[in-house]
């Protein structure tokens, strides 16, 4: 059996079991059709290692998990990024009470700046190249051959430390 003729007997099964996962999100269709063609693009030779060793639905399932639960997956930036930013826009109005905190974002930008260019080598490179230039762990990694795995947890420990530094009530905007 090929894996398309799989995919057909079996589309139901793993349409219910990635709704599971999503929890019936309304793009649940789209990430389907997304997992379903990565899989199609690995080539035949992973399509029957998957086939004989039945794991096709779990491969599906385990990459629409991964691609619904991940803040930096396409599925994640595309579909689900969206529905969170009108949730938190809408928040900002909720009630009069709660009002806007402004914060003088350059100053607490250029602060921030200040405080990285003071930081060691390593760890100064690392937030220069993803904070300021843009660049993503991945692309980092290649770079400069690391393991994305502590990429992450380094890029992860400077932002805590930021985060600790420099307080938000220090930056209010007064008005």
């Amino acid at each position: 059996m090929d894996i398309n003729k799989y995919i057909k007997i079996h589309f139901d099964e793993i349409k219910i079991k990635i709704k599971a996962v999503t929890k019936n999100h309304e793009s649940t269709d789209d990430l389907i059709s997304d997992c379903i063609l990565s899989l199609l693009e690995k080539g035949p030779d992973y399509h029957s290692q998957l086939l004989r060793d039945d794991k096709v639905q779990h491969y599906l399932v385990k990459m629409a998990y991964i691609q619904y639960n991940s803040s930096t997956s396409p599925f994640h930036l595309k579909y689900r990024k969206i529905k969170s930013q009108r949730l938190d826009d809408t928040h900002l109005n909720v009630g009069e009470e709660e009002k806007e905190v402004k914060i003088n974002v350059d100053r607490l930008s250029d602060d921030i700046k200040i405080y990285i260019n003071k930081l060691p080598f390593y760890e100064r490179e690392l937030a220069t190249q993803h904070f300021i230039n843009g660049l993503s762990q991945r692309e980092m990694s290649k770079k400069y051959n690391i393991n994305r795995m502590y990429i992450g947890k380094d890029l992860g420990n400077i932002k805590r430390n930021i985060k600790l530094t420099f307080n938000r009530n220090k930056y209010k905007d007064d008005e």
